[in-house]
């Protein structure tokens, strides 16, 4: 069986774990104005780095669904589509700091050495005070910010971001596009946006 402070500290660690792994955030914005039922065709413009990324495989799969999903059609460049969508993917390296202790400071308890409350007919006493040990472990991490934009081709301006921030990305290929999935989803959840 485990004991108290292992059981605390174990579930302590999960909770933690389960927080930086998890933790993701979506943001979307756009121009009010922008007439987005009449925009029915759009073209990628990707810079060197983007079209070079390895995130492009992914981004790409995953915009092009959502938007043909809300009735947009790829074209090429040159057929003058109605929007051209470009994205930007950044990292950041973060150094995460956690620290455990191990122990209370005292042994025995209020229930006495076997358990009983105050053993054989005592109060029971805290035990001998010990040592509290402190560990502090340094965990690096990488932050990842996915940018996806929407622009009107005639007017240059952008009418549509979505930005969807990872605490932590992935380790693996697999990882990776199951993350950029679910911040494309999130995204384009409600797009085209709806007039107020």
């Amino acid at each position: 069986m485990l004991s108290n402070k292992l059981f605390a500290s174990l579930a302590l660690c999960a909770a933690a774990a389960s927080f930086i792994a998890g933790a993701q955030t979506v943001r979307v914005n756009w121009q009010v104005n922008a007439p987005f039922a009449d925009y029915k065709t759009y073209a990628w413009q990707l810079s060197p780095n983007e079209n070079n990324s390895f995130y492009r495989q992914f981004v790409v799969e995953y915009v092009d669904a959502a938007l043909q999903k809300a009735g947009l059609q790829q074209v090429a460049a040159s057929a003058q589509p109605a929007l051209l969508v470009t994205y930007h993917f950044v990292t950041q390296e973060l150094m995460d700091a956690t620290t455990t202790t191990d122990g209370f400071g005292w042994t025995g308890g209020p229930w006495g050495p076997w358990g009983f409350w105050g053993g054989w007919g005592g109060w029971g006493d805290f035990g001998e005070v010990g040592p509290t040990i402190s560990t502090t472990e340094d965990r690096p991490r990488t932050m990842g910010i996915l940018t996806v934009d929407l622009i009107d081709a005639k007017s240059k301006r952008l009418v549509w971001r979505g930005q969807a921030t990872e605490d932590s990305v992935a380790s693996t290929q697999k990882g990776d596009e199951k993350q950029v999935r679910k911040s494309v989803d999130k995204m384009f959840n409600h797009f085209p946006p709806k007039k107020s």
